[in-house]
């Protein structure tokens, strides 16, 4: 049987801690909503949750979550498959990525009232005449089992009718078949849409072709013919991934009168209900603050595009920064809870993008299980790592600090500084970074060199040489000046 098939059977949810932001695995939910969690490492993957979101449990963890936007528990819930969850694994669970699988309890029980399609069931050979790899749909099948597109473009490589194939992309639905099978539908990507062909049977006036070109949605109800002869009011938006028009009957939109705890008076209902973009004040976040936002109804997404150029972000801080406090007062009653309880401390295969080697995660992780262990661990030096917002990459030392649950990086060996005596010295190949950059020495191949040298660097660019000789030169004149 397919791998992915017989993976797709388990399904993962982890959760997003308020307090501190960590990622944490769900293994149950009580009957009043109370999760239970563990480190989300390949050990505990027997005991995670499997994800059933008829669950009534489950059901009430929802409901929950969503009534505590002033003081929430958590700021995020991720479901994916288990071959997902090892592939995150394997890169530390990198946000970017993560982000793909976020779900919004609202949708879930929104959802709940459909049969979702069984993504088993997909035409794996018509997968690959449509040259779509299944890796690529994984992290939006859940969305598209509910009859939605995949959140983002995807790249394929279909085949023609000769035989060649071409490279393009598109957003990726499902439908489903006479005999039961799913075939993914593309929907191609476009440089700009044909807004002087007719659109399900209606020309475009220029005010709603110039909102579309300008924008993306049409600014109002358009009564297309859907239907031979008979003509259904519809909101029309350009897709922001394909540039493709899209419809959505009005009949099929609910009407609300307050969004996200944010009411909309009856002249902004009126106008946003007619395709209009109106101002929702005072709306509350996932992460429990103020803001505000212009609203208008996505006929692509079937949802609410939110945009926020030209709004006053300062205008609710006195009240966001109150909520922050009684978070963070909140965050303190549970950290005071768990007061005498080491943190947990997991390894990964990755250390800020760069690879663990295979003996330090071996000795790590037996460390981790057996405490009695933990005296014999050494650091090891890693390679290439990466820090956000810098753009060179960086060489350490890192050895696990188990008391305080987390790594401690080094520029020396600090195994070899316990030993009375012992030289600490860099590795070789970043011996002349570390004597310029740390300990402001002046090699002799990168004398004049006044900015950071690279990683592994001995000898200076020709950039850098060239900026050392203006350097020079300008303090020469600088002096003759004087």
């Amino acid at each position: 049987m397919d791998e992915k098939q017989t993976n797709d059977a388990k399904q993962v949810m982890l959760v997003q801690e308020a307090g501190d932001g960590r990622i944490r695995a769900v293994t149950g939910v009580d009957s009043v909503g109370n999760l239970h969690t563990v480190e989300p490492t390949q050990q505990n993957m027997s005991n995670l949750l499997n994800v059933n979101t008829q669950d009534a449990a489950l059901e009430t963890f929802f409901k929950k979550f969503m009534q505590e936007a002033e003081n929430p528990s958590h700021t995020g819930i991720f479901i994916m498959t288990q071959s997902a969850f090892d592939r995150l694994f394997q890169i530390d669970f990198d946000p970017e990525i993560l982000e793909n699988y976020r779900v919004d309890p609202a949708s879930l029980m929104q959802e709940q009232r459909f049969e979702p399609l069984d993504t088993s069931k997909i035409d794996l050979d018509d997968l690959v005449k449509k040259g779509i790899r299944m890796e690529d749909l994984e992290p939006h099948l859940r969305a598209m089992s509910y009859g939605h597109k995949s959140n983002g473009l995807i790249e394929m490589n279909p085949e023609l009718g000769n035989g060649l194939r071409v490279a393009t992309k598109g957003r990726v639905s499902l439908a489903e078949q006479a005999d039961g099978s799913l075939k993914v539908i593309p929907h191609y990507w476009q440089e700009k849409p044909d807004l002087d062909a007719p659109f399900h049977g209606v020309l475009l006036d220029d005010e709603v072709k110039n909102n579309l070109t300008n924008g993306r949605h049409a600014g109002k109800i358009i009564d297309l013919e859907l239907e031979p002869g008979k003509l259904t009011p519809c909101f029309v938006s350009r897709d922001k991934w394909t540039n493709t028009l899209e419809y959505l009957p009005v009949e099929l939109l609910e009407k609300r009168a307050v969004i996200k705890n944010a009411e909309l008076s009856e002249g902004k209902r009126m106008d946003f209900y007619s395709g209009g973009k109106v101002l929702l004040e005072g709306y509350t976040t996932r992460a429990g603050y103020k803001r505000d936002a212009y609203i208008q109804i996505d006929a692509a997404e079937r949802n609410f595009e939110f945009s926020y150029d030209g709004l006053d972000r300062k205008r609710y801080q006195a009240e966001n920064r109150a909520i922050h406090t009684q978070q963070r007062a909140a965050r303190g009653e549970r950290e005071a809870k768990g007061m005498g309880k080491a943190p947990e401390l997991t390894i990964h295969h990755m250390i800020l993008k760069a690879a663990v080697p295979d003996e330090a995660y071996k000795q790590w992780s037996e460390a981790v299980k057996d405490p009695s262990k933990r005296a014999e661990v050494k650091a090891f030096y890693i390679k290439g790592m990466e820090k956000d917002g810098q753009r060179e990459p960086f060489n350490a030392w890192v050895k696990p600090n188990f008391a305080l649950g987390k790594m401690d990086f080094f520029k020396w060996n600090p195994d070899r500084a316990k030993r009375q005596g012992a030289e600490v010295t860099p590795a070789n190949e970043s011996r002349t970074q570390v004597a310029v950059n740390s300990e402001g020495k002046t090699a002799e191949a990168v004398k004049g060199v006044k900015e950071p040298l690279k990683q592994g660097q001995q000898q200076p660019t020709p950039a850098q040489t060239r900026r050392a000789v203006r350097s020079n030169k300008n303090t020469a004149s600088k002096g003759l000046k004087h």
